[in-house]
């Protein structure tokens, strides 16, 4: 975070700093069959090691001190994409099954909770079930549903049973399973954080489609929430892959790019519901004839939108100092835990929930 270095001195201490030379604070990464790395002094040749205290590098000799589970920094609800299939993973509760089919990640089916525990990873669904080594979803953790993560530069991991078996899409039906023949990159993923995905509802109780006003829930009317927590911008992407943005004569279109400045829109809240005001002043709300359009110098009733999770059965909260939790202890909330409670959402009204523990 302070653009510092992790150097090795010739005493085989670290320490943090700026490199001397061109290969001072160079590490050669080896990547081992059991997902664990390597990493080696360039300028002395030892390894990097630690007594579980302190980290230091004094041994050229390779032994199992020398072994490091890296565990991937970013928050533990996931979705996987496949780069060669150009889909994601999906788990289907109803047949107990997990399938790599799904385009965009906009259902609550897409996501996955990654647990760590004893150097192995557990894949839990938005059901609360487990991915395990005999192709079937399970109720439980046990060491049938414990994998080895491979990881790779640019977010790629790939998931082994540590016997030779790894999870990739086979058969046309991309249904994920354990084989030990995966061909031309099958096995990898692209591990990413879990994106926010809501519904629009209108006045009308009309849902807010990128074609045509529904009243039922189709992924044309999911919109990925991207918003950020420095300004009340927000922008909405639609399953198509564009972004919603204020075009001529005060429409509102999903064609627009991340970088346009007609696709941020400001946000206001009115107890649980959204109001969008365009770049160019005016709020959003719908027309007579159905369409989303930047009209009104004042919001009103016509311009608020009840908003819901489309693939958020359950949020997973992180602050400053870790997740929140409990101990095994006490019953109490604390914020600094290495891994969170699943809080359930319950609706209650547009835009408001109930938390409900587990």
């Amino acid at each position: 975070m302070q653009g510092l270095y992790l150097l090795c001195e010739a005493d085989g201490s670290l320490c943090y700093g700026r490199p001397r030379t061109s290969h001072h604070g160079c590490f050669l990464l080896r990547f081992h069959r059991n997902g664990k790395w390597t990493l080696q002094c360039i300028i002395t040749g030892r390894y990097l090691e630690s007594d579980g205290e302190d980290v230091f590098c004094t041994s050229r000799v390779l032994s199992a001190y020398h072994m490091w589970t890296p565990r991937p920094a970013l928050h533990v609800h996931v979705i996987l994409y496949s780069p060669l299939t150009h889909c994601y993973m999906r788990a289907d509760p109803t047949v107990g099954r997990v399938w790599v089919d799904a385009p965009i990640p906009c259902l609550e089916e897409c996501g996955f909770l990654l647990h760590f525990q004893d150097g192995c990873y557990h894949l839990e669904t938005s059901t609360h079930c487990f991915v395990s080594h005999i192709d079937r979803l399970v109720s439980q953790p046990s060491s049938q549903t414990a994998f080895h993560m491979q990881v790779r530069p640019g977010g790629l991991v790939a998931l082994s049973d540590g016997e030779g078996g790894t999870l990739y899409p086979q058969g046309a039906r991309l249904l994920l399973g354990l084989g030990s023949s995966p061909r031309r990159g099958e096995e990898w993923f692209i591990l990413r954080h879990c994106p926010t995905w809501v519904s629009l509802r209108s006045k009308a109780r009309k849902f807010l489609s990128v074609y045509a006003a529904s009243e039922h829930l189709t992924p044309m009317s999911m919109f990925q929430f991207e918003c950020d927590s420095e300004t009340p911008n927000l922008q909405l992407r639609s399953a198509n892959g564009c972004y919603l943005a204020q075009r001529h004569h005060r429409t509102v279109m999903a064609d627009g790019h991340p970088l346009e400045s007609d696709t941020f829109f400001r946000v206001h809240w009115n107890c649980g519901k959204l109001i969008l005001q365009s770049p160019n002043g005016r709020f959003l709300g719908i027309a007579p004839g159905g369409l989303l359009m930047a009209n009104a110098n004042i919001p009103g009733p016509n311009e608020e939108f009840g908003i819901r999770f489309t693939n958020r059965p359950f949020i997973a909260l992180r602050g400053r100092y870790g997740y929140v939790g409990t101990s095994s202890e006490h019953d109490l909330l604390q914020c600094n835990m290495d891994h969170p409670d699943c809080i359930q959402l319950l609706p209650c009204r547009q835009g408001i929930y109930h938390f409900q523990g587990g």
